[in-house]
């Protein structure tokens, strides 16, 4: 089950986030992630720095 948010959710980055997948989303602590979809796996697609890509909830 997935939910996409209608309104902008921002998180800020607790560590910096970075895989060599071209789905995965990579951004540096403190860093602000707007999110669009949340995944009951605790995966959520996400936009920063002009990029978008799936991320690990845990590290925001």
């Amino acid at each position: 089950m997935s939910a996409v948010t209608s309104t902008p959710i921002y998180v800020r980055a607790l560590y910096d986030y970075s895989c060599n997948d071209t789905s995965a989303l990579r951004f540096r602590r403190n860093d602000i992630i707007e999110v669009i979809t949340q995944l009951d796996s605790g995966w959520w697609d996400g936009r920063c720095n002009g990029e978008r890509g799936w991320f690990p909830s845990n590290f925001v």
